[in-house]
Order: structure tokens, then C-alpha cells, then sequence
């Protein structure tokens, strides 16, 4: 592998997001005569502008997204490498891109970001919620859905059962009680009867920064806009897209098929066990009862026995996006 490097740099940066481009800046400006690397799959950079040191633990500063050329001009040190990680050689410290190159380093940050944790991969009823694209996706299925699965207990799964109108949500996590990352299981019964209330309607403007794929129209609301293909990369390529940020659901009309306003169970201490399609001849479902589109087998934990939905499509969460380390 060492003879195929087509160059090695003293700092290799993975990722061109927030983190990634942070990295690359402060690296550039403290050792302007090293040579750095970022290599990232888009022809955009996650930029931090108009930092502000608020308080002693309050930060306040804008995000943009601008042309990788901006950093190269920046820092004539810096090399910005337009491709995704293919491999990873930690005995021969280089990286091999998807184009077929291969780069050496003596130092690597990996800034990969995340990526779906799908409940499985080959299963066109299984969706994952992470970045934009997948969100204005979810938007598309939700009209047409009578009963969807939430699987998961993070922060996007906490907003979205709150959030879905107009279809029944059965929402799955594993834990005693919901939303245990953010409060304690006091807090979370005393939320619980706000999931089949009818939600108040908040007209105050959002004054937090909005994270979107396109510019909003001049005068008009942002909303999930984004492309199938994302900037910088041919038809036939899927990369990943913008990073869900505070109020994504803002400007997404996330109500279902059905006229009802909220139907929100929850299933705790349940994981997912295996999924079914309607098209799964090994499984009949009781007499009476049809497929929707796909069922979800969820044994509790500790094993008790075993419970049957039928439903729309599930939800899942997200794991690191490290390609290399999955090798």
C-alpha cells in the first residue's frame, strides 16, 4: 500500500462538516508550513461564522454551507480531497478514497459524522431519519401511511411521535421510560399524557438557527427542499445529506392518511426483533385482520412473550458513519 500513496500529509481530517472544517481551520492556522488534508464526498464545507463567546458556557454563531475553494484560498497549506473514505490502513497510516487513490498520514481525525441504524438494510419499508433528504422522504410516506412503528428513544424520535398527526404512532424503546438521555423518569410520566392531547398552535416566529439543503426563496419560510442528488456528485451516486439541526420538523407537514388528530402508544422496554412483509407467507395474521405493509415482531425485555403490529413502516435511529472501522 505504500508504494500506491500519492501523497502523505502530516494531518488527514475525514469529513467536511461542522466538526471536519473546524478542525482543518485550526490545524491550518497553527502549523501554516504542514501540509493538511481534508477529504470530504461533497463540493460543500459546513463553515462557522460570527462566533460569539456569549458567556463562560454560552456560544453563539452562525452556519453555512460554502464551496470546499474557500478553505483552499484560506489556507494555501490545506489540500481538500473531493471523495468518500473507501478503506482505512492503520499499519500503513493511509487512507484509500472511493476513486481509487490513496493518501498517507501521520496524524488522522475522523469527523465522519452519522448515518442511519436501520432495523435492517434490505427492507423498502424500513426507513431511517437523520439528515434532510430522509426527512422530506419521511414527509412523502407519512400521507399515505394509517399506522406507523417509532423505534428508538433520541431526541428526533422524541420530536417526531409529538410531532405526527393524523396516522396511529406506536412508539418502541428499550428503556423504562421515554426520553431518558435528556430527563428523568419522573419527567418523562409527567409528559406522557401531552402525547394524545391536541397540540397547541405556536405562531411565534423561530428564532433559532434553521439547517436546510437550499437558500429559502427571498421573503418566504424555510423549508426541506433538498435534491435527490446532492450538489457536487452524479446521478448514480447517494452520499449523505445535510445534518438534521434544532426545529427540522419546522416547515414539514408530518400528518398521515387517517382524519384523527393523535394516537400515540408506547411499548417499553421492547426491542426489535424481526420484521415481516406482507409478502411473508410464513406468517398468516389473525382472521379479520389484514397487512398494511409490514409487520414488526417486538419481544420485551426481559422475554415475556411477544407482541404484533401491523403497520406502515418502522423508524430507526443512527450509528457513527465509519465506513473503515466497519472493516
Amino acid at each position: 500500500m505504500a508504494e500506491r500513496k500519492e501523497k502523505t500529509f502530516k494531518f488527514v481530517v475525514v469529513g467536511g462538516g461542522i466538526a471536519g472544517v473546524t478542525c482543518v481551520e485550526q490545524l491550518s492556522s497553527n502549523f501554516p508550513s504542514t501540509d493538511v488534508a481534508l477529504i470530504t464526498a461533497g463540493r460543500h464545507i459546513k463553515a462557522v461564522t460570527n462566533y460569539k463567546q456569549v458567556s463562560k458556557t454560552l456560544e453563539e454563531f452562525d452556519v453555512l454551507e460554502r464551496p470546499s475553494s474557500v478553505l483552499e484560498e484560506k489556507f494555501p497549506n490545506l489540500t481538500v480531497i473531493h471523495s468518500a473514505v473507501k478503506s482505512l490502513h492503520t499499519e500503513s497510516h493511509s487512507v484509500e478514497t472511493a476513486d481509487g487513490r490513496v493518501f498517507g498520514y501521520e496524524k488522522l481525525c475522523i469527523c465522519s459524522g452519522a448515518r442511519p441504524k436501520l432495523l435492517t438494510q434490505d427492507n423498502p419499508y424500513v426507513l431511517g431519519i437523520r439528515d434532510t433528504d430522509s426527512a422530506q422522504e419521511f414527509q412523502k410516506r407519512l400521507s399515505k401511511a394509517k399506522r406507523i412503528v417509532v423505534v428508538g428513544n433520541g431526541g428526533i424520535a422524541l420530536e417526531l411521535v409529538y410531532e405526527v398527526e393524523g396516522c396511529e404512532v406506536i412508539w418502541v424503546v428499550k428503556d423504562k421510560a421515554i426520553g431518558n438521555t435528556f430527563f428523568d423518569a419522573g419527567a418523562a410520566q409527567f409528559l406522557i399524557p401531552s402525547l394524545g392531547a391536541d397540540k397547541l398552535e405556536v405562531s411565534a416566529p423561530c428564532r433559532r438557527t434553521r439547517y436546510t439543503t437550499e437558500e429559502p426563496a427571498s421573503g418566504g419560510a424555510q423549508t426541506f427542499t433538498a435534491d435527490a442528488t446532492p450538489r457536487g456528485q452524479s446521478s448514480g451516486t447517494v452520499g449523505p445529506g445535510s445534518a438534521l439541526g434544532p426545529d427540522w420538523h419546522q416547515g414539514i407537514v408530518l400528518h398521515g392518511a387517517e382524519q384523527v388528530s393523535r394516537c400515540v402508544s408506547v411499548e417499553y422496554q421492547c426491542e426489535v426483533k424481526q420484521i415481516f412483509t406482507s409478502e411473508d407467507q410464513t406468517l398468516k395474521p389473525e382472521s379479520g385482520e389484514t397487512f398494511t405493509s409490514v409487520i414488526i415482531w417486538l419481544p420485551p425485555i426481559p422475554p415475556v412473550g411477544f407482541v404484533f403490529f401491523f403497520m406502515s413502516f418502522p423508524l430507526s435511529g443512527i450509528l457513527a458513519r465509519l465506513h473503515p472501522a466497519d472493516q
